[in-house]
Formats: structure tokens, C-alpha cells, sequence
């Protein structure tokens, strides 16, 4: 990244009209979004992919927008005199695998894991019968599950990793570990409901399989809450801010 594109998207991040780390703490799903104009990631994102073509996939778009904000980080290190790729005494090492390996492991991140192996495959397999039956509300489920079916588990793991590396003090909770936390339970909340639709007579659905996962989810739910119990007073940036003002719940 040179000196001139790094001074623009500075300036671009300092727009008044950005919401400072929104994006930090959404579901993702940016079509349904009210505050993309507000939004520096999505804003970068489909400059992005307007430079590139829109043949380019997702993954590739974000990849690179990811890579772009590690030069950023960079360049600014090297502004302020500091050579990014030295290694000095006070450097934190990354956690060593062991630790990475114990938090995958960890029995909240495990049944996270499972319950997201369950809705993919099962997402896949029920898509192509909705949409030949033009059933829009099972269309809608089926994508609400497939979407959160990964995101539940990668944001129960960043939380468990987060609060058990003691990143940030466990007695507050504006901390990431909440933020995440919230997201997955945000998404489980989702889920739930998209389940439901399919557990309705009439429905596309595996025998029993609904009522599995729905179950999946709310022993998830009770256990995430015990194990982060302020994740849900977390204060999304933008997303939370009326909830905060008001007192009430959105």
C-alpha cells in the first residue's frame, strides 16, 4: 500500500458519518443491513468489487479488503517509526497450539461445532426442495440456518478464547468476548425461529430432525449465558444504540 492510498482511506475512516467498529459485531448479512452507508468495511468491500468485477467470489473480496487493513496497520507502524516485521523484547508471542487446541476442545465449542455440522448438512439437503417447491418462508429459513450454522461456533470460540486468555478484564462488559458472546447468541436466536418454520405442518423437514436441532440450540443458549452472563448488556456500535438511549430491548 502506498503513502497516497493509505491517506485515503484514512480519510474515508474518519468520515463523521461512519459508525466507528460496527462491523465488529453484526450477523454479516449485509443485503439486510440499514447501516451499510454507515459501514466502513461494506463501503471498502464493494469498492473492492466494483475494481475487481463482479465475477469475483465473496471470500476473495473480503480476503483482499482483510488484507488491505494489514497494510494499513503497517504503513502506520511504519509512520510512527516502528518496523512492523522486528521482533523486540517486549513482542507477545502468539498462543502457543496447545492453547488453541484446549479452546477447541473446550465442551462449549464442541457442541457448537456439532450443532453447526448438523445445520449445514441439512440446510443443503432441504434447499433444493424448497426452491423446486417455490416455498418462500422455507427458502428464507434454510438460508437464515445455513448462514449461522458456521457463525455460531466461530463466535462461541473467539469468546471462549478471549475470556479464558484474559484479554480484557471479565468484570466489564464492553469486551469483545461479550460482543461475540452476543453474536452467537443472536444467531442461535435466529435459528430457532428458522427451525420453527420448519417444523411446521406441511413443511419441508427430515423426521425429528427440526426438533433435535431446536433443542441443540437451547441447551446452547442456557450455557452460553451461564458462561458469559453480561454478553447480552453488551453495546453493539449502531445496532444497540437506541436499546442503550432508551433502557428497553429491541
Amino acid at each position: 500500500m502506498d503513502a497516497a492510498e493509505f491517506d485515503r482511506l484514512v480519510a474515508r475512516a474518519r468520515d463523521p458519518r461512519l459508525i466507528p467498529g460496527i462491523y465488529n459485531y453484526c450477523d454479516g448479512r449485509c443485503p439486510r443491513c440499514p447501516f451499510t452507508q454507515r459501514c466502513l468495511t461494506f463501503l471498502d468491500t464493494e469498492e473492492l468489487k466494483a475494481s475487481g468485477g463482479d465475477s469475483r467470489p465473496l471470500a476473495d473480496s473480503v480476503g483482499e479488503s482483510l488484507q488491505r487493513t494489514l497494510e494499513m496497520l503497517a504503513e502506520a507502524a511504519r509512520r510512527d517509526g516502528v518496523d512492523p516485521g522486528a521482533e523486540g523484547d517486549d513482542a507477545q508471542e502468539p498462543p502457543e497450539q496447545a492453547d488453541l487446541d484446549r479452546h477447541r476442545r473446550d465442551p462449549l465449542a464442541v457442541r457448537a461445532r456439532a450443532y453447526g455440522q448438523l445445520a449445514w448438512r441439512v440446510a443443503r439437503a432441504i434447499a433444493p426442495i424448497a426452491a423446486a417447491r417455490d416455498d418462500a418462508p422455507v427458502i428464507e429459513a434454510v438460508d437464515t440456518i445455513a448462514w449461522f450454522s458456521s457463525m455460531i461456533s466461530a463466535k462461541l470460540y473467539r469468546a471462549i478464547c478471549g475470556h479464558a486468555e484474559g484479554w480484557e478484564r471479565a468484570d466489564e462488559t464492553q469486551t469483545d468476548f461479550n460482543g461475540s458472546a452476543k453474536i452467537a447468541l443472536i444467531g442461535i436466536g435466529e435459528s430457532r425461529r428458522a427451525w420453527g418454520v420448519l417444523m411446521e405442518e406441511g413443511r419441508a423437514t427430515a423426521d425429528g430432525v427440526p426438533a433435535q436441532a431446536v433443542k441443540m440450540l437451547e441447551a446452547l443458549d442456557a450455557d452460553v449465558r451461564r458462561r458469559f452472563p453480561r454478553a447480552m448488556a453488551f453495546i453493539r456500535p449502531g445496532f444497540d444504540a437506541a436499546e442503550a438511549r432508551t433502557g428497553g430491548a429491541r
